[in-house]
Order: structure tokens, then sequence, then C-alpha cells
């Protein structure tokens, strides 16, 4: 008698299922285990960050924070709030998901006190916040948050995409450029013909800026990253292809983001842009690793720029008062 062999499926697929999230837990908590046994090493913010820093402008770099003032959230402003004061801090950018999960609704909307007003509300921490807007934000009513800023002192967003510059010494500038990454990448993918990028207002406006710019570092923020080791969200495709080639051809000094809950610094080899994930503000989750990367933790956090005419030294500082990486580059 023949016995005709038939595979059982539905019992593999299972046992992969069960594999498969069996080891990604194991990831998880490995990392951080990881996490904690180095932050055991990491020096300490509150005895590292002195005032004996000669640079002339100090900037904190905060993203995917809006958790309606959650302990996590509140846990990061103190932090901030503590190395504002021993830096002398002069103003804070946002990487946009300013308002888990959907945004705001209007200028009136309750969030505002709940997850901003009430939250970073030390003396120290109100300095002039120049936010991007993340695809959360863009759940509700992004203008919303441009129009708080007629209505706020402190919040600076005087449209969906924009820049300013601010002066270093007598001589040295850095021209900051903010983008809103949701549009962009909304409107590269309506395009028919994918290469006509000029048609795209925001990128036409980007490469005018970029290319006029003088000043001696450029730093630009958004949400979305163009590289991520995250096995959350990644690489951000349509960033990498119409927006990366800009950062090369004008010598972009730093692009930041969010969007992946985590540290990271990553470059590509041979090529200058860094590229800095910081979306650690409220929700941090697990790491990953690639050829570009540099550095990355998953830990609650901001990112803090000491910046002079010839450097920007750059801090990953943990909510628990570490410095978690330092990065410094030269430009003589």
């Amino acid at each position: 008698m023949k016995f005709k062999f038939k595979p059982n499926y539905r019992k593999f697929y299972s046992k992969l299922l069960k594999f498969t999230i069996l080891f990604i837990l194991v990831s998880i908590i490995t990392s951080c285990i990881e996490d904690t046994l180095k932050n055991n090493n990491f020096p300490n913010a509150n005895t590292t960050l002195r005032r004996n820093d000669s640079s002339s402008l100090h900037v904190f770099v905060l993203s995917d924070w809006g958790f309606s003032g959650s302990s996590n959230q509140r846990k990061v402003a103190n932090e901030m709030s503590l190395t504002s004061k021993l830096v002398g801090l002069n103003f804070i950018l946002t990487c946009g998901d300013n308002f888990q999960l959907a945004g705001v609704d209007s200028v009136n909307d309750p969030l505002w006190k709940i997850n901003y007003e009430d939250v970073y509300n030390d003396s120290s921490l109100l300095v002039p916040w120049y936010p991007a807007l993340g695809n959360h934000d863009c759940m509700g009513n992004p203008d919303a948050q441009v129009e708080y800023s007629k209505t706020s002192k402190y919040w600076k967003m005087p449209a969906r995409y924009y820049s300013f510059v601010e002066k270093v010494d007598s001589k040295d500038s850095v021209r900051f450029i903010v983008l809103d990454t949701q549009g962009l990448i909304q409107e590269y993918q309506s395009l028919t013909d994918k290469n006509d990028y000029e048609t795209i207002a925001q990128y036409r406006w980007l490469k005018e800026i970029l290319s006029a710019a003088k000043e001696k570092w450029i730093i630009v923020t958004g949400h979305h990253p163009v590289f991520s080791a995250s096995i959350y969200h990644g690489d951000t495709n349509e960033m990498k292809e119409i927006i990366k080639p800009l950062f090369d051809q004008y010598k972009v000094d730093f692009y930041i983001c969010g969007h992946d809950h985590d540290f990271e610094h990553a470059r590509e080899m041979g090529e200058y842009t860094d590229y800095i994930v910081t979306g650690t503000g409220g929700d941090p989750r697990y790491i990953g690793s690639n050829k570009r990367t540099i550095y990355s933790l998953s830990t609650l956090g901001f990112t803090y720029l000491s910046i002079s005419g010839n450097y920007v030294k750059l801090n990953f500082i943990t909510a628990d008062g570490k410095i978690g990486y330092r990065y410094t580059k030269n430009k003589e």
C-alpha cells in the first residue's frame, strides 16, 4: 500500500508565526537590556554639560513627542528643562508628530494645553519653538498649527514649510530649513511622471533656498527619514529619490528627523551629509542597524546641538540625564 504525503501547511505556518513572534520579542527584550547596560556607562549630562562651551547657539531637537502629557513625555520635558538651565538654550526645533494620534482640530483644541502648554511650561523652555509637521499632525488640521503662531508667544510656525537664519558669531550663520515631508511625499506620489520634480512647489522652493544659501552651516529638519535602520519604518524611498540628491548637491550638513522612535546617526560611505533620527520624545521603539549606521539607541530623550562657526557638537540626551552619544562635525 502506498501512502501519499500531504504536508500540513497550516501547522507549518502556525509554527512559523509563533517563531517569528518569539524572535521579535526576544530582540526587543535584548535591545532593552543592552540599552539599560549601555546607559549605566553613559556620562552624566548634568555634570558634563556645563557653561564652558564657547559655542554661541544652543538648540534642542524634539520629535514624536505629542502624547497628551504622558509620563514619558513629561520625563523628557523635565530633562530638557535641566539641560536648558545648564547650557543656555536659544530655541527648540521639532520634527513632527507634535500631536498623536490625529493632530489638532483648531487653535482652540484642548490638546494645545494638555499636550504642549502644561508640559513644557518651565521657564527654561519658554523659548521659540520651530515645529515641523508629521504624518499624525496631518490627520487633523495641520494649518491650525500654523495659525497657532498668531496666538502663541513661543510657537513659531509661519507656514507648513519655511526657513530662517541664526547668527553664531560676528561672521558665521546657520541656515535652518523646515520641511513638510508628508506634503512632499503625497505630491510626489501623485505625479504621473515621477521624474518631473519641478512641478512640486515645495521641491522648487527647497532647491531655490539651497542654491542661494551662503551660510556656513545648513541644517534641515523634517519628519520622515531619508535613511533609518529601524525595522518599524526604515528608509523613506520618496525622500531618497527626490530630496537626497539636493542634499548631496548643496552639501547639507545635517538632516534631522523623527518618524522612527529611536536615536540614529547614519551616513552613506564617502558622502557628506549626516542623517539623524531623534523620534524619542514620548514613545521609544526597537532599533536596527545596517551598513550606513554609525550609532543607534532606543530610549527616551532629545537631541542637543551646540553650534559655533567651526563646529557642531551633537548630543543624544536621554530622559534619565545621560549623554547617550556625542558627535562633532568640524568645518575649519
